[in-house]
C-alpha cells in the first residue's frame, strides 16, 4: 500500500539536524578550502537543502515512482509503439542467448530452434484469435498499423475493389495514421474533432 504521506515536498519532511550521509571528517594537514576555490565560487550560506533521514529519502522518492504509469502497478489501456504491455515473464524469455543472440542474417540451419517457436506462436495467436493466418513481423504500433493498410490494399485489389482509396482519420490521429496509409496507396480525409475533443460523427 503506497504511503499517502510521500506525496509531500521533500522539503515539507524537512527536520533541522536530520542526515542522510555523513562525510568523512577533512585531514588535518592540507589546504583549506577557501585556498583552492576562488572567492566568487564561494557561497556566503550553505544551500537551503531538506535535511531528511537516509531512510525517509528512500521512501520518497520510491514513493513518487509509484505515481507514474508502469507495468508494475497499472494496465495501460492503449496498444501504441511505446505503451505496450510487455510482462517480465516475457522480457526475460526474450534476453535468452539463444533468442537475443540471433543475428538477423544468420543462415537458416543454425536457427532451427527460433523459427520453429516463431511458427508455434503464430499457429497459437491464430487459433486464439479465430484469424487464418498471423504475422510476427511488425515490431511497433506504427509498423503493425502499415502492415494492416497493406493487407487491406492488397484485400482490396484481389476483390477488385478499385474504389476503395480513402483512409479516415481524427484530426488528433498520431502522425504515423496519414503517413502509413500514404505509403500504402491510400489517400487520407481528415474527420474533424467536437468541442469535447472526441471524433465529430456528424463531419
Amino acid at each position: 500500500m503506497r504511503n499517502q504521506q510521500a506525496t509531500n515536498l521533500i522539503f515539507e519532511m524537512s527536520r533541522a539536524g536530520r542526515r542522510a550521509h555523513q562525510l568523512p571528517p577533512l585531514p588535518e594537514s592540507g589546504e583549506a578550502v577557501t585556498a583552492l576555490l576562488p572567492a566568487e565560487a564561494l557561497a556566503d550560506q550553505p544551500p537551503p537543502l531538506p535535511e531528511v533521514a537516509e531512510g525517509d529519502v528512500v521512501r520518497h522518492f520510491v514513493n513518487l515512482s509509484t505515481l507514474n504509469m508502469s507495468v508494475d502497478t497499472h494496465f495501460y489501456p492503449l496498444g501504441s509503439c511505446t505503451m505496450k504491455y510487455n510482462p517480465k515473464r516475457n522480457e526475460r524469455l526474450a534476453s535468452l542467448p539463444g533468442i537475443a543472440d540471433v543475428h538477423p542474417l544468420q543462415r537458416d540451419h543454425t536457427v532451427g530452434g527460433v523459427l520453429q517457436m516463431m511458427h508455434e506462436l503464430q499457429y497459437m495467436l491464430g487459433e486464439i484469435s479465430g484469424l487464418p493466418g498471423v504475422s510476427l513481423q511488425p515490431a511497433a504500433g506504427a509498423h503493425g498499423e502499415l502492415t494492416a493498410l497493406l493487407v487491406a490494399a492488397a484485400y482490396f485489389a484481389e476483390r477488385g475493389e478499385t474504389q476503395r482509396t480513402v483512409v479516415l482519420t481524427a484530426d488528433s490521429a498520431h502522425g504515423t495514421n496519414p503517413a502509413s496509409a500514404q505509403m500504402a496507396g491510400f489517400s487520407t480525409k481528415a474527420v474533424k474533432s467536437s468541442a469535447d475533443g472526441l471524433v465529430d460523427v456528424e463531419d
